[in-house]
């Protein structure tokens, strides 16, 4: 089966379907993206498809085959046509984090922390703060712990 994202406006994800693999293909059986998006076209009257690969996220492919636009996308998700990428939307409240455009997810500027085994047990978790990052360059992680 060959999946295909089907893109709204600003390239955002709105549906993700499948397509029988025979009908993407040559008469030399020869997978083409374009033919399958032209059975879409033709069966939906939507006009902007972009094929998919369900085994590929963050950048690494399930059985070790090529990754393909780095992520297999959920609705929502944005269509990267520079880096020919699929990627979910910036975190809120992330302002300073970068897309990464090898595996398609954004990237904080800090590395998060590693909980304790103390904090873990004790159901802690660490939240991003914009704010304190844009204060301090060398902090923004900041430790929950539920009372």
């Amino acid at each position: 089966m060959s999946h295909y994202a089907k893109l709204g406006i600003d390239n955002i994800v709105t549906a993700v379907v499948v397509v029988n693999t025979r009908d993407c293909m040559d008469k030399d059986g020869n997978e083409l993206e374009e033919l399958g998006i032209e059975k879409l076209k033709s069966a939906t009257g939507h006009e902007t498809w972009k094929k998919c690969s369900y085994n590929t996220q963050r950048g690494v492919h399930e059985f070790g085959k090529t990754p393909f636009r780095a992520n297999y996308p959920g609705i929502g998700w944005y269509y990267n046509s520079k880096h020919d990428i699929f990627h979910p939307a910036k975190p809120e409240g992330c302002d300073f984090w970068t897309l990464n455009t090898t595996t398609g997810i954004w990237d904080c500027p800090i590395t998060e922390p590693a909980l304790t085994a103390e904090q873990k047990s004790g159901m802690c978790y660490y939240i991003w703060d914009d704010s304190l990052y844009q204060s301090d360059n060398t902090k923004g992680w900041v430790l929950i712990e539920p009372s």
